[in-house]
C-alpha cells in the first residue's frame, strides 16, 4: 500500500496515536481544507474529504483494529452488534459444528501474512546559528543560509521501494497487485503485502537504501521578524527534514546572534544608551537631541538634573518579536561632564556661585553616625 493513501498519514499522525491525537488532528485539518475557508480550490475539497473518510475509520475502534491487521477497511466488511455465527458441516455420522472463531482471530487467519509496515515519521527539527548586525534586529531584514537537509527521494517518491531491475511480476499476486484470501464463502481481497500493491517485484529504493529520503544542501532565503534579540528562537514552520515513508516534515529554528551597538544597550524590549550634558544643561534645565533607532529625538532635560538619572522615551524602544506591533521604551542616563577650569575669570565666577548656593551636600553620609549615638545615648 502506498504511504500517500495510508490513513495515518492522511491524518499525520503516528500509528500510536490515542484517539484524542486522532480527534486532535482531524480538527487541525479540517479547519485548513474546508470547502467553506476555500472556497472553489478543489484540491482543498478533495483532501478535506479523504481526512473525513481517513477520521471516520480511525475513530471508531472496531473499524481502526481491522484496518492496522488487514491494511485496507470498506463498507460492510463489520457489523456491529451481530449475532453468533455458527459454522460447521457433517460427514456420515460426524456432526462437526460450533460458534464461530472471534472476528479479530478469523481475520488474522486470513491474512496472517502481511507486508512488514513502514511507519510514517516526523522529519527532524533543524537548528540554525545566524549572526546579524543590531540595525537588522531592530528593522527585520531578508537574508540567505545555507543547510543541509533531508528532502524526499524522488526515486520512489517517499516509500523506501521501488520496482526491481529485472521487471519481473511479483510472485505473491501473478502480478495483479491484490491477492484474495477466503475462509468459506468469504473472500476479501486486499493490496497484496509483498508488492504493497504495484504488481511488480519491488526492491530497495537504490538512491535512499530503503530510508525514503535523501540529503541535499539547500539555500534558504529567510525573513527575520522585527525585534529578535540574542538568542531569539525564530521557528520556520515545514522547513526542517522531510518526514520518513510520507511524515509531516520536521520545522526550521534559526538561532540569531546580534552584534552588540556601540551607544544602545537592549534590555528585553527596552534600550538604555548614556548621553552626556554639561554643567551648566543640568542646573539650569535645557532640551537636547539623543539618538534613537528611528533618528533624532528632541529631549528636556528639567533644571537641577543630577548626574545617573534616567530619562523616559515612551515607545521608542526595540519592537516586541512576542507582541507584534508593540514597542518597548528608550532611557536616556545623564552622564554630567565637569568643566576643566583654567581661567582666573571662570573660578571667580564658580566661588561667587558657591557663596550664593551653600549647600552641604555630603551631610547624609554621616547621619548613620549620629544615629547610633542617639541610641548609645538612650541606653545610658
Amino acid at each position: 500500500m502506498s504511504s500517500l493513501n495510508d490513513l495515518y498519514v492522511v491524518l499525520e499522525v503516528v500509528r500510536s496515536a490515542t484517539e484524542d491525537d486522532i480527534k486532535k488532528a482531524f480538527r487541525k485539518l479540517a479547519r485548513r481544507y474546508h470547502p467553506d475557508i476555500n472556497p472553489g480550490d478543489t484540491l482543498a475539497e478533495e483532501h478535506f474529504k479523504r481526512i473525513s473518510e481517513a477520521y471516520e475509520i480511525l475513530s471508531d475502534p472496531l473499524k481502526r483494529e481491522f484496518y492496522d491487521q488487514n491494511g485496507f477497511y470498506t463498507e460492510g466488511a463489520l457489523e456491529q452488534n451481530e449475532p453468533q455465527v455458527t459454522w460447521g458441516f457433517s460427514f456420515k455420522s460426524f456432526d462437526f459444528t460450533g460458534s464461530a472463531p472471534p472476528k479479530g482471530e478469523m481475520f488474522s487467519q486470513f491474512f496472517s501474512r502481511r507486508a512488514a509496515r513502514r511507519e510514517p515519521a516526523r522529519g527532524q527539527d533543524l537548528e540554525y546559528q545566524l549572526a546579524i548586525p543590531f540595525a537588522d534586529s531592530i528593522t527585520g531584514t531578508k537574508t540567505h543560509i545555507t543547510v543541509q537537509r533531508r528532502h524526499v527521494c524522488t526515486g520512489c517518491n517517499g516509500t523506501g521501494l521501488t520496482p526491481a531491475k529485472n521487471g519481473n511480476a511479483c510472485a505473491s499476486c501473478a502480478g495483479t497487485g491484490n491477492v484474495t484470501r477466503a475462509r468459506g464463502r468469504l473472500r476479501f481481497l486486499s493490496p497484496c503485502p509483498d508488492c504493497s500493491g504495484t504488481g511488480h517485484a519491488i526492491t530497495d529504493c537504490v538512491e535512499c537504501g530503503g530510508e525514503s529520503r535523501v540529503v541535499r544542501t539547500d539555500t534558504v532565503e529567510l525573513e527575520i521578524p522585527r525585534g529578535v534579540s540574542a538568542g531569539s528562537r525564530v521557528r520556520y514552520s515545514g522547513s526542517g527534514d522531510a518526514g520518513r515513508y510520507g511524515g509531516p516534515a520536521g520545522d526550521l529554528y534559526v538561532i540569531t546572534n546580534v552584534a552588540p551597538h556601540a551607544f544602545f544597550a537592549r534590555a528585553g524590549d527596552n534600550l538604555q544608551c548614556i548621553v552626556p550634558v554639561t554643567f551648566a544643561e543640568a542646573a539650569l534645565g535645557a532640551k537636547i537631541e539623543v539618538p534613537t533607532v528611528d533618528g533624532k529625538a528632541i529631549v528636556r532635560i528639567p533644571p537641577g538634573t543630577q548626574n545617573g538619572q534616567l530619562l523616559r522615551l515612551r515607545g521608542l524602544g526595540a519592537p516586541s518579536l512576542v507582541q507584534p506591533g508593540m514597542r518597548g521604551d528608550q532611557f536616556v542616563e545623564i552622564r554630567i561632564v565637569v568643566p576643566r577650569i583654567a581661567d582666573e575669570r571662570s573660578k571667580q565666577i564658580l566661588r561667587e556661585f558657591a557663596g550664593l548656593n551653600p549647600e552641604d551636600v555630603r551631610r547624609d553620609l554621616w547621619g548613620f553616625e549620629r544615629a547610633s549615638n542617639r541610641e548609645a545615648e538612650k541606653k545610658v
